[in-house]
């Protein structure tokens, strides 16, 4: 009986630090200027549980990007692992699934294509979208800011200018991986199951 109720203790405790665990995204001084990323931008992942307390800090500059680009049997190595290991989880279905949380953004865009009219027409259709995501996904307590600017030079431009601090829970990227896996197994299947059906067929 003591056995099971540590159990129950542990697996709660356990439930509830996954619950207030969750990943803080700080985007600064992030710049693309023609086709040009500016070199002082900074990218910071932190992990936190129970909300506040911080274990985990990663920094992404330039510097470092292409440092990792640079060492390309580490990257080799990563795919080779991921095919021998036969990782079959979507991740962009998890980017798309996930619930991204904005605590501060200040977005600036500017944009300008080659016929007048249509960078006209562009114009308030982004920023209609911009606000139909920012209101979605906004913290009600913090202020969020986007300007979409159009450029008109009679050529294709986009320039824009982001700094924010986006948050995800972590509950919500294993709750997706885990609906995403067993999506993949039901068409596996499926596909095995119209197989054999095929093969009485011929019978």
């Amino acid at each position: 009986m003591l056995f099971l109720f540590y159990t129950f203790f542990l697996i709660l405790v356990i439930y509830l630090l996954i619950i207030s665990t969750n990943i803080q995204i700080r985007v600064e001084n992030l710049k693309y200027n023609e086709s040009h990323i500016n070199q002082e931008y900074q990218i910071s992942i932190y992990l936190y549980i129970l909300s506040k307390i911080p274990i985990f800090k990663l920094k992404l500059t330039q510097n470092k990007f292409e440092k990792l680009n640079q060492k390309k049997h580490i990257k080799e190595k990563i795919k080779e692992k991921m095919q021998k290991e036969k990782y079959d989880i979507d991740f962009k279905e998890i980017i798309k699934n996930i619930k991204i949380q904005i605590n501060q953004l200040n977005f600036k865009i500017e944009l300008g294509t080659e016929n007048l009219i249509l960078t006209s027409f562009l114009i308030p259709i982004i920023s209609t979208i911009l606000a139909i995501i920012v209101q979605k996904t906004r913290n009600k307590n913090n202020k969020q800011n986007f300007e979409v600017t159009p450029i008109y030079k009679n050529k294709n431009i986009i320039n824009f200018q982001l700094e924010g601090i986006f948050k995800i829970k972590m509950i919500h990227i294993i709750t997706t991986i885990c609906i995403l896996k067993k999506k993949r197994r039901v068409e596996k299947y499926e596909r095995a199951s119209n197989r054999r059906s095929y093969d009485y067929s011929y019978e």
